[in-house]
């Protein structure tokens, strides 16, 4: 059974007061992955990361979004998304960049492109879950928030993403179990495939609701005391 984020969104409204005190903080973003994460499908190219960048500095966090990729009209389009990338090439622009980057928060959404491409889709969850075992292997201390995939609008590419999906739990289990610091959110739960402009991006309503599943797991993980201070200071643009 897959993440469902709705619980979480309840338990965001019953108990605000859990994340009264994530306020003031200094969060240095990385988002990795592919298009999506780089913002194809959008009409401004922000995808997700404006979104995501608008809620927590309205909070009163102070907000920094890293990586060597620029897409988008806002103010921080700085990103790891590289378009037509599969996990394993994520995963090694991912291990450069966190020397680089020095995040304390990275957001990764990966995969899509191994199922559309068919690239040995039983082995992507173990892919993953070295991505995610790198990211948490760099120092600094870092958050990983790691999302589900939006559907498809291919048949086969759809059913091959659904199996995914369905094995990222246990992959995310398997960190937390261990004692690390790994939120997973379910972008799958809130795309559907008619908001897709071409079959496999979404659009802005789409990513919007994305970057709120984002931010309700950064509020989560800020509960869970799995927000740890930017290490050094913010790499050169």
């Amino acid at each position: 059974m897959l993440f469902t984020t709705s619980l979480l969104t309840v338990a965001l409204a019953l108990c605000p007061s859990a994340y009264a005190g994530f306020s003031g903080k200094t969060t240095r973003i990385m988002p990795l992955g592919a298009s999506i994460t780089f913002g194809i499908g959008s009409t401004d190219g922000n995808g997700y990361r404006a979104d995501l960048y608008n809620l927590l500095a309205a909070d009163g966090n102070t907000v920094n979004m890293v990586g060597s990729q620029k897409n988008g009209n806002f103010l921080d389009p700085d990103n790891e998304g590289y378009p037509g990338f599969i996990i394993s090439q994520v995963d090694a622009k991912g291990i450069a960049a966190m020397a680089v980057q020095r995040p304390n928060i990275v957001t990764l959404l990966v995969g899509t492109n191994d199922m559309i491409d068919n690239v040995d889709p039983a082995g992507a969850p173990a892919r993953l879950t070295q991505t995610i075992q790198d990211v948490l292997d760099a120092p600094p201390l870092t958050l990983v928030v790691v999302s589900t995939l939006p559907p498809n609008a291919d048949g086969p590419s759809n059913g091959r993403i659904t199996t995914y999906n369905a094995a990222l739990p246990a992959v995310v289990k398997s960190f937390t179990d261990a004692g690390r610091s790994v939120i997973l959110v379910d972008s799958h739960s809130v795309v559907a495939v008619g908001d897709l402009v071409d079959g496999t991006h979404p659009n802005d309503a789409a990513y919007a609701r994305m970057a709120k599943l984002f931010y309700n797991g950064i509020q989560q993980a800020f509960a869970n005391g799995w927000i740890f201070d930017v290490d050094g200071p913010p790499p050169r643009r």
